[in-house]
């Protein structure tokens, strides 16, 4: 099992069987291990960032435990609950097969269009990307050490702005973005019901060939991540001039 390096915990999600496709969610995070009893689909192995992560607090109906010499205590709470369970663990990617979940939200309708919708949200994320306008990003990239653009990838969108991943995010006054599988998403925001929005994601780009970039109003990009290029000097003109 996974051991948490900053306290030692280890966490245990029980949820409802008929709850069980919910967990498609999950398959992100391939250290997790699930197993089943009569009534429950527990699982296990996350880290401090996955048990408080947004795609936990989404899950329905569930419980959220922690272990101490074989007791689980649910979470917040000095007294135990219960037993560590004797179950089959099995690695979650192989107990949860990809395949559409069936949700009832009355989005999937045959006629109907999936709605997805992005929240303000106070949950703490790790930017990723930042979109600004080319001068801004021009004027930078002409100043800047040769080391503090490596690993940085860039491109144009909508002709006037430039979209920068990856990090160490640029300091640069624009617009920021934190990552959610092949998702940009504003920082300061988090979707309603991510569970929805991985499956969407996972129709729209099958072979991720994309990011998608959010907007606050629910609107979105498709951008190919082909289209992206090392940021240096020398793309930033070469790529202005083909544009001029």
């Amino acid at each position: 099992m996974a051991e948490n390096v900053t306290n030692h915990l280890i966490y245990y999600v029980a949820i409802a069987k008929e709850e069980k496709d919910s967990l498609a969610i999950l398959r992100i995070w391939d250290n997790l291990k699930i197993a089943f009893d009569d009534e429950f689909v527990w699982i296990t192995g996350f880290t401090e960032e996955q048990i408080h992560s947004i795609e936990i607090k989404s899950l329905p109906y569930k419980s959220i435990y922690y272990s101490v010499e074989g007791n689980l205590f649910l979470k917040d709470s000095l007294l135990p609950n219960r037993r560590i369970p004797s179950l089959l663990w099995t690695p979650i990617q192989r107990a949860l097969p990809i395949q559409l979940p069936s949700f009832n939200h009355n989005f999937f309708g045959i006629h109907e269009k999936i709605s997805i919708h992005i929240i303000p949200s106070d949950e703490e994320k790790t930017a990723f990307a930042i979109l600004c306008s080319l001068a801004i990003l021009g004027n930078y990239v002409e100043k800047a050490p040769k080391i503090r653009l490596e690993n940085l990838l860039w491109t144009i969108v909508n002709s006037s702005k430039a979209l920068i991943v990856d990090l160490p995010l640029l300091p640069l006054n624009g617009n920021v973005y934190w990552k959610y599988q092949n998702m940009l998403i504003p920082v300061g925001y988090s979707f309603e019901f991510p569970e929805i929005a991985l499956v969407w994601e996972k129709t729209i780009n099958p072979d991720e060939k994309y990011w998608i970039l959010w907007n606050i109003d629910d609107s979105y990009s498709l951008i190919l991540k082909k289209d992206f290029e090392p940021l240096s000097i020398s793309s930033f003109r070469k790529t202005i001039q083909n544009y001029e």
